[in-house]
């Protein structure tokens, strides 16, 4: 006589399910690599005003994007051709110049643009009123400072007065700073705890011979460990021994993991966050290499990190609305 056949048929069915999922998840993933998903969360946009403004004060390389009219339709073949699925353009505006903020936010109504991180003065009496019409587009995110501006902004009341309204309102700090600058970080991290703190570019790493000073490396480590603290890898080709406008960056992943390495040791798969810094990063190559070493960096850390990185921690950590994905 026949043994009960139901737990064997209970295996059976298990294993034809188990199967069932992978091969849904096997083909959702190649779906997912045929249509662009990267996030690309800093981008510098300019229109002519601005750059016309600019001009009469800095004289620029002919090839420096900075003083060049930048507009969506100038990265579509950029993103399209790079799996880049929207980009968080970030502020290249002079301060006590607000108008400049509401054009980029004009900028959003391209399918490409997922938010702004603006500029503004802490200080100033006209912050409010300017964070309040650009919080009304739905595309602000956020808020950049350079330099010793945060330092100054840390002692001054009505600066700490608007970096509460900004905590409250869960917008995020983006800081253009240096590792000379990590203990305004930690206190900014320390004092506003739930404001989420975007250090860009890695501090500005610049490796020499090939190798970062110990000074770089204890700041990343300070400053992760603040769990409110992420780090931008944003225009790695700047981090080499390369000079702007000169002989092309190196395109080699060993070649920057010197950087990579240790920011990813101290923060993690789930604070670290990819961008291009496009169109700076042309000064150095191609942002074809930018995207192609820190998605091989990242996909050797495993396959989440690689999704993590270049995508969901951005969505987490800015409050992407994904209704703002094309």
């Amino acid at each position: 006589m026949l043994a009960n056949p139901r737990p064997q048929m209970s295996r059976v069915v298990k294993s034809v399910l188990t199967l069932s999922a992978i091969a849904a998840w096997y083909c959702s993933s190649l779906a997912l690599a045929e249509e662009p998903w990267i996030l690309d969360t800093h981008t510098h946009f300019k229109g002519s005003a601005q750059v016309a403004l600019e001009s009469k004060a800095n004289q620029r390389h002919a090839d420096d994007t900075l003083g060049h009219v930048v507009l969506p339709r100038d990265y579509r073949v950029v993103a399209d051709r790079l799996q880049i699925q929207s980009t968080l353009i970030v502020e290249a505006v002079d301060q006590g110049q607000p108008q400049f903020n509401d054009w980029v936010l004009d900028q959003a109504k391209s399918d490409l643009v997922c938010g702004y991180v603006a500029r503004g003065d802490l200080g100033a009496a006209d912050f409010v009123g300017n964070y309040r019409r650009y919080r009304q587009t739905g595309f602000l995110l956020g808020y950049r400072f350079r330099f010793d501006e945060l330092h100054g902004y840390l002692d001054n009341p009505t600066a700490r007065r608007h970096l509460k309204q900004l905590e409250q309102d869960q917008m995020v700090i983006d800081l253009l700073i240096e590792y000379r600058h990590a203990e305004d970080v930690t206190r900014l991290a320390r004092e506003f705890p739930k404001l989420q703190i975007v250090i860009n570019h890695c501090f500005r790493a610049k490796l020499k011979d090939g190798k970062m000073g110990e000074e770089w490396q204890l700041a990343i480590k300070a400053c992760a460990k603040h769990p409110n603290v992420f780090c931008k890898i944003s225009s790695i080709l700047n981090f080499s021994e390369a000079e702007a406008f000169g002989r092309p960056a190196p395109t080699t992943l060993n070649a920057y993991l010197p950087v990579l390495q240790p920011c990813f040791a101290a923060f993690g798969e789930d604070r670290v966050i990819f961008a291009t810094n496009w169109g700076v990063c042309t000064h150095f190559g191609q942002v074809d290499d930018v995207v192609r070493i820190v998605t091989e960096f990242l996909d050797s850390k495993g396959k989440t990190a690689l999704r993590k990185g270049m995508r969901d921690n951005a969505i987490r950590v800015y409050g992407i609305s994904l209704k703002h994905l094309r």
